[in-house]
């Protein structure tokens, strides 16, 4: 789970890098929203990945992505348009059913996108298959890592299930013990007190043998305690 996640940080900064180097050497003007907005998209995107969203928060993310992705378009012109991935990415990533038609109406915004910018038809073509190729190992660290994160749930629930399990067989085992002892105990007490009329020694080896169950009872249970296992 961990180096999936690791992954994903890794590749998105990647894919970030030269965007971030570009705005950096503009005026502050337009390289501090540029910088801060790149952030957002990346966070958003980390975010959802190591959350694993599910539900209509899925569409929340797509709807926000598709904000940073688009929006500022106008302000930061086509070095933004490498934000697409990301967009492409969280399509595939986090609409289960919906991926495959909304990743195609992503590439098709792309493209038009990319023509509205002034490129040849050949170079947007060349654009929107460079997002899908780069965009589908994004989406597939964050299927591996959502992967892993179920598995590492479902792991520590079956550990949660085995742990009562074994709670309930050491009570079984504590019943026993305890109640097979106690029941001795109280079979010699009862002797005890039908002879207490008696001869004193016989009392006395009847106290005795009370005695030796009751520490043959705590030795059952010190080594029981040491068998069962710790949580």
């Amino acid at each position: 789970m961990r180096v999936g996640r690791a992954a994903i940080v890794a590749f998105a900064l990647f894919l970030m890098a030269q965007t971030f180097a570009h705005y950096m050497q503009l005026p502050p003007v337009r390289a501090i929203p540029a910088v801060v907005l790149g952030v957002a998209v990346v966070a958003l995107y980390i975010w959802a990945s190591f959350l694993g969203v599910r539900g209509r928060r899925r569409w929340w993310v797509v709807g926000g992505m598709t904000v940073l992705v688009y929006l500022p378009l106008p302000l930061l012109g086509e070095w933004w348009a490498a934000t697409g991935v990301f967009l492409a990415a969280t399509a595939l990533g986090f609409l289960a059913r919906h991926a495959v038609p909304a990743f195609v109406v992503v590439l098709i915004a792309e493209l038009l996108k990319s023509l509205s910018f002034g490129d040849e038809p050949a170079v947007a073509m060349s654009w929107i298959l460079s997002v899908a190729v780069t965009s589908v190992p994004l989406a597939a660290l964050t299927h591996f890592a959502e992967t892993a994160r179920v598995l590492y749930e479902t792991r520590a629930e079956l550990v949660a299930v085995e742990v009562a399990a074994q709670r309930v067989r050491a009570m079984g085992e504590l019943e026993k013990i305890l109640g097979s002892r106690l029941d001795t105990i109280a079979r010699q007490g009862f002797t005890v007190l039908g002879n207490a009329e008696g001869e004193a020694e016989t009392v006395k080896k009847q106290l005795r043998r009370m005695l030796d169950v009751a520490l043959e009872a705590q030795q059952e249970m010190r080594e029981f305690s040491h068998r069962t296992p710790r949580t």
